[in-house]
């Protein structure tokens, strides 16, 4: 025997009808804004650094107090992380200093490369080789007479 199943209607009064409009005008808002700040961040890439960055450092914190908690030499990976930005910043800086060529501006994005994929296994042995290099090019960024 097949059971007819009662068809069910919503009721709203007038206040809840009054609540949900207001709510849909306010989803339709947050969208429109959602949108637009997306625009924004995809557009201005400086805001885009500004605001992912914080995620990024965030990340790095929790990656070295773990290595820092089973005994691992966390101090090289603080170094690696601080070379990393150092190299960002300058970065920024070559792309507004005319007196760097494109094929230095392309070793220092190489280096910055290589740095961030540098496994912690081989990072002992090239740190070094990367911190003397930052200041070889940090020199060749902040010199101004071409």
């Amino acid at each position: 025997m097949v059971e007819e199943q009662e068809e069910v209607k919503i009721v709203l009064n007038k206040a809840d009808k009054k609540q949900f409009r207001n709510n849909v005008i306010k989803l339709i808002i947050w969208i429109f804004l959602l949108i637009l700040s997306r625009w924004y961040i995809q557009n201005h890439p400086a805001e885009r650094v500004s605001v992912f960055s914080g995620f990024d450092v965030l990340w790095q914190k929790i990656e070295v107090f773990r290595l820092n908690t089973f005994k691992w030499n966390w101090n090289l990976l603080e170094q690696k992380y601080s070379l990393e930005k150092y190299y960002a910043e300058l970065i920024i800086m070559a792309e507004w200093n005319e007196c760097v060529s494109s094929e230095d501006y392309e070793r220092l994005e190489n280096a910055y490369e290589n740095l961030k994929n540098e496994s912690k296994d081989t990072l002992s042995e090239t740190l070094r080789k990367y911190q003397k290099d930052v200041y070889e090019f940090d020199a060749m960024v902040k010199k101004d007479d071409c």
